[in-house]
């Protein structure tokens, strides 16, 4: 088999992924010289060279340069976004996000991972006391299938955890919340 037909053969079946070009052409059973390395630059854009652990990290790079300075991130977003554009057989967790996010070398744009606590932290309608007749008008909210209560941060905020079916929210301890929650539980409002 020649090279140009062993290069197709490893599009067709996906192999597209190899350490150096260097790796591919020898696994071609070819020799790694100028002609060799001229076929393999007019189908480089079908393969991806590197370790896997590079091609990620390029991937998060990429990512993270085009956030803007000082903003924090959704990582799970982070996640499902640089997967889309990494090959089939090479996935990132949210480890590796958050691990990134920590390393001065990946993230020049000084990102911090989005939190509930940063999230919270940012509106003072959720460090508020909590009265006997608020937990009342929560308590009768409750029915079966609907899982509602008072939830605190990691900082000492609260919150209003609700789960019904595929709904699971979180509102600031209020009397618009109540109402919002109440339109929710009656179908009024998904």
């Amino acid at each position: 088999m020649d090279f140009r037909e062993y290069l197709d053969n490893q599009i067709k079946n996906k192999k597209i992924n190899w350490e150096s070009r260097s790796a591919l052409i020898r696994a071609a059973g070819q020799s790694v010289n100028g002609h060799t390395n001229r076929i393999l630059k007019n189908y480089e854009n079908n393969f991806n060279f590197g370790t896997i652990l590079e091609i990620k990290n390029k991937e998060i790079k990429k990512y993270f340069s085009n956030l803007p300075k000082d903003s924090f991130i959704n990582v799970v977003g982070a996640v499902e976004s640089i997967n889309k554009n990494l090959p089939k057989d090479i996935n990132i967790s949210e480890t590796i996000i958050y691990n990134r996010l920590k390393d001065t070398k990946f993230n020049k744009n000084n990102l911090k991972p989005q939190t509930l606590d940063n999230q919270v932290s940012k509106f003072a309608e959720y460090d508020v006391d909590i009265s006997k007749n608020f937990l009342q008008q929560l308590e009768n909210l409750k029915q079966p299938g609907v899982y509602i209560r008072i939830e605190e941060t990691n900082r000492g905020s609260k919150t209003i955890r609700l789960k019904l079916r595929e709904i699971d929210k979180s509102f600031p301890p209020n009397q618009n919340s109540i109402k919002m929650i109440k339109e929710i539980i009656n179908g009024k409002k998904k």
